[in-house]
């Protein structure tokens, strides 16, 4: 029985000395196993957003009133596609369309007494002209007349002075040298009527030019004053189209309506009231907020993912990206990130504007030992302050 028992005690302690062995060798694997990863392997470091969100590749363009008034019309549904320059909402605008009418009516009829004073001006500059002309033409003929009758004049005076001689002479009678006289001072009295009277035609045709002239300058205020008003009125067209204008509500952009307001005729809207928003069509993009830590280590070309609120990873995947841009100015702690989304990375998520979510960039690759290195580093850093 002694013999026996001793036997089975070698045994044990053998077995025990070979699981020892074993386990060391186990252990040992283990350990250099871990120190080739610790040395050797790659670990991704990832920067992780505060947030992000898709949107559409231009800001969504909102739809605004400009003016107060009251709602006559309105497109805006939910979702529907609209164009550039579509009306979509029309505010009442009757009373201008009012003034409007009784301007355009004002317009015409300055128009029409332009037109006919232009008329009555060309009228009288031809009437002045002719008369100008018609004037010169008595005044020569009253010269031609004056030098006429003093060309008889002169003659009947030599007919005097020869009859005188005759007369002295007595070979005429002196009331035959007495009539030749008498015509004599006739004639040069008819002269002296007929000089004055080119005189008088001049007088005459200045007075009626100027007074023509007058009258001619006295349409032209009239018809200045009748521009000014017509220039008025096509101001106040312009202005009131321009209301009317405003009082049609268009969309900006091309796109989708994102958000739209209930409105119903004959509600008011007032001025700068955001009635729309249109998000443009094209290639949806993701903007993503980190915290400013991550500055200079976020650079564009860096791979990323895109982890969506409303679609659960572990069910939907993420979504592949890529960083376009990366801001250097921190907004209330933030830098801002643009990414591209992968162009097959819409498979089981409907890529929209408006999805939010978080956005992981993977910055750098390293080995854990360097990580390990990384921490105990701060730890120190940090220990080191707080002494």
């Amino acid at each position: 029985m002694t013999v026996a028992f001793e036997r089975t005690l070698r045994a044990l302690q053998a077995d025990r000395s070979r699981s020892a062995t074993i386990g060391l060798a186990l252990a040992a694997l283990l350990l250099c196993g871990w120190a080739t990863w610790l040395a050797l392997g790659e670990v991704t470091i990832y920067e992780v957003s505060d947030r992000a969100t898709l949107e559409a590749p231009t800001a969504a363009h909102p739809v605004a009133s400009r003016v107060e008034g009251r709602v006559v019309g309105a497109h805006l549904e939910l979702g529907r596609q609209v164009a550039a320059n579509e009306v979509l909402v029309e505010l009442d605008a009757e009373s201008e369309r009012l003034m409007l009418r009784e301007a355009q009516a004002q317009l015409a009829g300055l128009r029409a007494q332009a037109e006919a004073i232009e008329s009555e001006m060309r009228a009288d500059r031809n009437g002045l002209e002719a008369y100008r002309k018609s004037s010169g033409v008595a005044i020569d003929q009253a010269r031609a007349r004056a030098s006429e009758g003093k060309a008889r004049a002169a003659f009947d005076e030599e007919q005097a002075k020869a009859r005188k001689g005759l007369a002295d002479s007595h070979f005429i009678s002196s009331e035959a040298f007495r009539q030749a006289r008498a015509q004599a001072e006739q004639s040069q009295a008819g002269v002296d009527a007929l000089q004055l009277e080119p005189v008088k035609l001049e007088r005459e045709a200045a007075v009626n030019f100027h007074d023509r002239e007058a009258q001619i300058a006295d349409l032209a205020n009239t018809l200045a004053e009748i521009q000014g008003n017509a220039s008025a009125r096509e101001a106040m067209i312009a202005r009131l189209n321009n209301d009317i204008e405003q009082r049609r509500i268009y969309a900006p952009v091309a796109g989708r309506l994102g958000r739209v307001e209930p409105l119903r005729a004959g509600a008011v809207v007032r001025s700068g009231d955001v009635l729309a928003s249109i998000v443009p069509e094209g290639a949806t993009r993701a903007v993503a907020f980190f915290p400013i830590a991550s500055v200079g280590r976020l650079r564009a070309g860096q791979p990323a993912r895109l982890r969506l609120d409303g679609f659960p990873w572990t069910q939907y995947g993420t979504l592949p990206a890529k960083v376009a841009s990366v801001g250097n100015e921190a907004i209330e702690g933030h830098v801002r990130a643009e990414l591209e989304l992968e162009p097959a990375s819409a498979k089981t998520i409907p890529i929209e504007h408006g999805l939010s979510g978080i956005a992981e960039v993977a910055v750098e690759s390293t080995s854990p030992l360097n990580l390990m290195l990384r921490a105990i580093g701060r730890w120190l850093t940090t220990r080191q302050s707080g002494a």
